[in-house]
């Protein structure tokens, strides 16, 4: 019986639809925490958060995780 590949489980982390998500709440949480500790704006905030998000993903691709 071959069910649909949405409903098989995942074996890892790897496979998972929702592996990349990390990267975009690293980068959220960082921004909030700029906002929050610095006098900055919304906007340099969001900057300082999606490069740093950027850069743990093109970490993670170095090492060969993703």
């Amino acid at each position: 019986m071959n069910t649909p590949k949405d409903t098989q489980p995942l074996t890892t982390f790897r496979d998972s639809k929702w592996r990349y998500s990390q990267f975009v709440v690293l980068g959220l949480l960082v921004t909030l925490l700029v906002k929050w500790l610095s006098s900055l704006s919304w906007l340099p905030s969001l900057v300082i958060g999606g490069v740093i998000g950027l850069a743990y993903f093109l970490l993670e691709k170095k090492r060969g995780v993703i």
